[in-house]
C-alpha cells in the first residue's frame, strides 16, 4: 500500500483515469470552454451545443455563418485540440 502523500488534483486525476472517466471530463470541459478557446467573434455566433466521441456539434443563428464556420471548422478544431495538448475533437458539424 503507498502511503506518499498526493496532491487532491494528482489523486482525482488517476481516479478518473481509473474509472475510465477521462473522455466524460473532456467532454464537459470542451464545451464550458468553448467560448474562451475559440474567442468572442466565433462565440457570439456558434454555441458548443454537443459533443460525442470526438465529434463536436456547433449551433449557429444564420445560414450565413453556418457557411463562414464550415470554412473554419478545421482551424476551429485545430485551436480546441492545440488548447488541449491532445486530439479531442475529431471532426466539427455545424446545425
Amino acid at each position: 500500500m503507498q502511503t506518499d502523500p498526493k496532491s487532491l488534483a494528482t489523486a482525482l486525476k488517476e481516479a478518473a483515469k481509473y474509472f475510465k472517466l477521462s473522455e466524460n471530463i473532456q467532454k464537459g470541459d470542451v464545451l464550458l470552454l468553448f467560448e474562451k478557446i475559440v474567442g468572442p467573434n466565433i462565440s457570439k455566433f456558434a454555441r458548443a451545443k454537443y459533443f460525442f466521441r470526438g465529434t463536436l456539434i456547433l449551433e449557429v443563428e444564420s445560414s450565413s455563418w453556418k457557411n463562414e464556420l464550415f470554412m473554419m471548422r478545421e482551424e476551429i478544431k485545430e485551436k480546441i485540440n492545440q488548447f488541449f495538448k491532445t486530439e479531442v475533437v475529431k471532426q466539427i458539424r455545424i446545425i
